[in-house]
């Protein structure tokens, strides 16, 4: 029997103790410029994993201590969210740092969240042909195939003999070329070829002879869908692309393999929150994006109310309660559902242990309050005018912070518990969460209706 391999879990081990131990020396204040020096003999991989599972507290004292060369390796090893955050934490001499080292494809991927003057400053001490191209790229959308265009491109036609092409090479001094492609006098695409097949036939052989049929990719399409599209066994590094039938540059396949190996990890954590979260995403601005959601939410919570109300003419403080009754489950349920996205996200990620925890629920805690006291008070003014009773308007407010700040402890401990005790958190998460905010509403709404109401 084949033993099954013992380095990912021994990874995963190693990458947890350096979590701890980081979160150990910043907690209790140990963080100065020699404490976490040890972070520089990690990989760049390993660090990146450490910046995405913790929370800015932690994060801007890891940045302090990353060489400054190795900053845009790790930036594209970040989720784009998390690389938003950590480009936020860095001091002004860092920036210049980055800067400093900044290439053409550091700006084409964060030309949004790095500061203008970078983007500029680049801009302007580039050559005019390359400016000019930047500027092409950067009008396309951030995820179509034409905002990674390489113009280095020859251009060929088909009834040219090899020796001319790889005479047209030679006097190419200012640029590398990346590839060669083949097109007649009308623009028409025939094929591509590589420096190895120019010199596997005699110099007189035309170039249609060693033609491949490589396939087009066009400049709007996105670059998710050409990855998922494209074969890329054909032996090319590059992909022709195409703009209103001509031949306008190539995309490298090693490109459109990166962003095909990110949206398999989006796949794997599909039960998650919206894009723009990520693990540790800024209470503030995690608690506004909720928000929203938890509004709309509580819209069709009235209205599934205002049905059951309809019923309710003839019984006064008891049917009140059976009608607002949705609304204190439907609250807990969604903002529950919404913790335990974000920590199915972590655990599928490898950003989520037991190291760091503490430091998400603490995170949803703060949401879960901030959101819970806002809307709650929401509802509570509108039940008091609804049903023209304070004391009901009072009940659903503390039901609901409850039952919010119930909802995220659970949303967030449930599966990492399900993921301990070898249970598919995905599965039955949603479950045990529905069933908990639902006992823990039910319970509170209605036992404090009982009390104040009743006697």
């Amino acid at each position: 029997m084949t033993m099954p391999d013992p380095a990912p879990f021994v990874e995963v081990l190693e990458q947890d103790q350096l979590l701890a131990k980081v979160i150990d020396i910043v907690s209790h204040q140990e963080e100065t410029p020699a404490s976490l020096a040890f972070l520089g003999d990690y990989s760049d991989g390993e660090l990146a994993d450490l910046l995405e599972s913790v929370t800015d507290q932690y994060r801007s004292p890891i940045c302090h201590n990353i060489p400054i060369d190795r900053g845009w390796p790790i930036l594209h090893l970040l989720h784009y969210e998390t690389a938003r955050h950590v480009l936020n934490l860095l001091t002004e001499k860092q920036i210049r740092g980055l800067a400093a080292r900044v290439s053409e494809i550091d700006i084409l991927t964060f030309a949004e969240i790095l500061p203008n003057e970078v983007v500029e400053d680049y801009l302007d001490h580039q050559e005019s042909l390359t400016t000019e191209q930047m500027q092409q790229a950067l009008r396309y959308q951030d995820e179509a195939v034409g905002r990674y265009l390489n113009s280095d491109i020859l251009r060929s036609r088909p009834t040219a003999s090899v020796g001319r092409v790889l005479e047209r090479l030679a006097k190419i001094k200012s640029r590398e070329i990346v590839a060669i492609y083949s097109v007649d006098a009308q623009g028409e695409y025939h094929g591509a070829c590589n420096m190895e097949q120019l010199h596997s036939v005699p110099p007189e052989a035309p170039l249609s002879q060693i033609l491949c049929d490589v396939e087009l990719v066009n400049d709007e399409e996105d670059i998710t869908k050409a990855a998922q599209n494209l074969n890329p066994t054909t032996g090319f590094a590059w992909f022709p692309v195409e703009k209103e039938g001509k031949i306008i540059g190539a995309i490298a396949v090693s490109i459109l393999m990166q962003r095909l190996k990110e949206r398999s990890l989006e796949v794997l954590a599909s039960d998650t929150a919206q894009d723009e979260e990520d693990l540790f995403t800024p209470v503030s601005v995690a608690a506004k994006m909720r928000a929203i959601w938890l509004t709309t939410n509580l819209l069709t919570a009235f209205l599934a109310s205002w049905v059951i109300g309809l019923f309710g003419d003839a019984l006064q403080q008891v049917v009140a309660l059976a009608i607002l009754m949705p609304v204190v489950a439907s609250m807990g349920g969604i903002a529950g559902s919404q913790t335990l996205a974000v920590a199915l996200r972590g655990i599928a990620l490898n950003h989520l242990s037991r190291s760091n925890l503490r430091l998400l629920l603490d995170k949803e805690l703060k949401i879960a309050a901030f959101n819970g006291l806002l809307l709650g008070a929401l509802i509570g003014l509108v039940v008091s005018y609804w049903f023209s009773s304070v004391a009901l308007g009072g009940i659903i407010f503390v039901a609901i912070v409850f039952n919010s700040l119930a909802a995220a402890s659970s949303g967030t401990v449930i599966p990492f518990i399900l993921k301990q005790m070898k249970i598919d958190p995905a599965v039955a998460g949603s479950v045990i969460l529905t069933t908990v905010t639902d006992v823990v509403g039910f319970f509170i709404f209605l036992g404090l209706g009982s009390l104040i109401l009743l006697n």
